[in-house]
């Protein structure tokens, strides 16, 4: 029993390394996030409810249904300028402003 659950242990570790692995490049290429910014410390929490992952932020959700319409599991550019015009975090700026301005799109 404990081999099993250690084995389901390190196979959602893997999972989670991939999804920092391939979406948070995506994101800071695509944005030229700078070294030491609020959005590079940010890590996954400009998705995330945490800089370490765990459960999706409103930009987050907004992405996740961006990549479902795209029927995706990738997040590309295309996906991440899909969401630009919205207000995830509903402080009465677009995401694109919030993220021109250094702010995390994901939280209030």
């Amino acid at each position: 029993m404990r081999k099993l659950a250690l084995i389901i242990g390190l196979v959602g570790m893997a999972f989670g390394a991939v999804g920092f692995g391939t979406m948070t490049p995506v994101f800071n290429t695509t944005y030229g996030v700078k070294k030491g910014s609020n959005l590079e410390t940010a890590k996954c929490g400009v998705c995330h409810a945490t800089a370490k992952g765990g459960k999706l932020n409103p930009y987050g959700e907004d992405l996740a249904a961006a990549m479902k319409a795209a029927n995706t599991k990738k997040l590309t550019k295309e996906i991440l300028v899909a969401v630009e015009g919205k207000d995830s975090n509903k402080n009465g700026k677009k995401n694109i402003e919030d993220i021109k301005a250094d702010v995390n799109p994901g939280l209030k």
